[in-house]
């Protein structure tokens, strides 16, 4: 979000925006009931610091409308949604934001609304305190997530069933970093060409991830990293959701293996 915001005047002009979203909403009465009990203050704070945990999509993913992401007893009805989305649209065109940038506009700010509602409303705190995370908290909250996950020697953390593609976290409190790591393995550590063409192929379907070689005399991957900075804490449904998002977006890799060069081990 705040790099696509740099086109349009940056964070003074998102804070802009957001603030005027959300007296749009409030001053119609069939659907300000969508900020109940939300603060703009609260609206604006996870815009700025939660944007990194929205994983771009390609075009193609942006052609279809954000989704309610909120507990079940707090979603509102599909017409209301609609029409919170409509409120969000007509404005960025108001304000001439890019036609072609505006599906993905509407997408990360309403997917980050949806969390900013949830933590409104959370009965539990959902945000994970930067001093409390380490590999064990990470780890167990996978597992109660029902993705499985361990520590390995390594001090990654591995996470299998449960995603799309298995992918590994590396945590570093030192500078508040967590990141997520896709390696996908040459059959033949010798097919490096082959393997090549495989990324560069997926590359294109999955530009907003930087994929690179990784080849040595005995081992050949291809490797991607997604990093998060938590010194303001983590929201866990948002580290989760994008996590799988990750997960999803790596498994491009696989698909773009036409001829068995990598090892599937989603099998």
């Amino acid at each position: 979000m705040l790099n696509l915001m740099k086109k349009y005047g940056g964070v003074p002009n998102l804070k802009n925006i957001i603030t005027r979203f959300y007296e749009a909403v409030c001053e119609q009465r069939e659907i300000k009931h969508y900020f109940f009990n939300v603060k703009l203050e609260s609206l604006i704070d996870d815009q700025l610091h939660y944007s990194q945990y929205i994983m771009p999509k390609s075009d193609r993913g942006y052609k279809e409308p954000p989704m309610q992401s909120t507990p079940t007893e707090i979603r509102v009805s599909p017409g209301v949604f609609d029409d919170v989305m409509v409120a969000l649209t007509n404005l960025l065109l108001k304000i001439h934001i890019h036609r072609d940038d505006v599906p993905r506009m509407v997408s990360m700010i309403i997917d980050l609304c949806e969390e900013t509602r949830s933590q409104a409303n959370d009965t539990k705190i959902m945000v994970l305190k930067s001093v409390d995370i380490n590999s064990d908290t990470i780890v167990d909250y996978y597992n109660k997530n029902k993705v499985d996950a361990r520590i390995e020697k390594s001090g990654e953390i591995y996470t299998s069933r449960g995603v799309v593609y298995p992918y590994w976290t590396r945590l570093d409190t030192k500078t508040k970093t967590i990141s997520f790591i896709g390696r996908a393995f040459a059959n033949d550590p010798g097919r490096v060409g082959d393997m090549k063409v495989v990324m560069e192929r997926a590359q294109q379907k999955i530009p907003f991830l930087l994929l690179e070689p990784e080849v040595s005399p005995t081992l050949a991957y291809i490797f991607s990293r997604y990093d998060l900075h938590y010194s303001t804490g983590i929201p866990a449904r948002l580290l989760m959701r994008c996590g799988r998002d990750f997960s999803t977006a790596f498994n491009e890799v696989l698909l773009a293996d036409k001829n068995e060069v990598l090892k599937n081990v989603t099998r």
